[in-house]
């Protein structure tokens, strides 16, 4: 049984239902765009690295595809009696909207975490011959998963400090790689750990989770730039990661 149902996931005011979840969708378009540029950027170039981004940027095109199907079960009676909202409510009829809420949630949780860690992966020039670090990596998310669901202040106080320490590698990467395209990445990096220190606060005030959102989807869109930098081939800005 999950410790928290409906609270612990809709965080939105209710003058933002439904905007949010607008938002949500575009991320998920964003990150997919940005599995597939990462993706496309490691054909042309064959670095291993890509392949990690392009799997990191899958993980958290599943997380925000979680995080809508749990809002769209349980937001307000008109989205419910929408054909989306009817058809989810047939698909988990045997479930609670709680429950529903939960397991979105968790997977929300699970998949963001995990997303972020393989690109502090990326970062840390870990390679998977580091079997014990990965082993522990793995773990941590699994604990930071279940801290997450306690609490989902857990989750974002964890997200924040997970995006200080990529934040700071890749601000340290730009100094070995000097390449604005290396800095563009450090600066959507940068974006994103100021949406989840909006994120870290939404249990006080609901207006924060509209300015956290707003500038999260822009830490995305920003972070798309310098993938399609390097599909197009410029070589004086061609790498991102030493």
């Amino acid at each position: 049984m999950l410790p928290y149902g409906l609270p612990s996931f809709v965080f939105s005011p209710s003058w933002f239902y439904g905007f949010d979840s607008i938002i949500e969708l575009i991320g998920i378009v964003v990150c997919g765009l940005l599995v597939y540029y990462s993706y496309k950027c490691y054909k042309l170039t064959s670095e291993h690295r890509y392949l990690y981004f392009s799997t990191a940027f899958l993980s958290l095109t599943l997380a925000f595809a979680a995080k809508v199907a749990g809002t769209f079960a349980i937001y307000t009676p008109p989205i419910r009696e929408s054909v989306i909202g009817q058809a989810v409510q047939t698909t988990f009829s045997a479930l609670t909207l709680s429950k529903i809420n939960g397991v979105a949630f968790l997977l929300y949780i699970f998949l963001t975490l995990l997303g972020f860690m393989i690109l502090f992966f990326i970062v840390s020039k870990l390679t998977w011959d580091n079997k014990r670090v990965i082993a522990m990596l793995l773990y941590f998310v699994l604990v930071a998963t279940w801290l997450g669901v306690i609490h989902y202040q857990l989750f974002y106080v964890t997200t924040f400090a997970m995006l200080s320490l990529i934040t700071l590698s890749y601000f340290k990467n730009v100094k070995e790689v000097k390449s604005k395209n290396a800095k563009k990445v450090a600066i959507a990096f940068a974006i994103l750990l100021i949406s989840h220190a909006f994120f870290v606060f939404v249990i006080y005030f609901e207006i924060v989770y509209v300015i956290a959102e707003v500038i999260q989807l822009l830490g995305f869109l920003f972070l798309l730039v310098p993938f399609i930098s390097v599909l197009r081939k410029k070589p004086n800005n061609f790498k991102l990661v030493k």
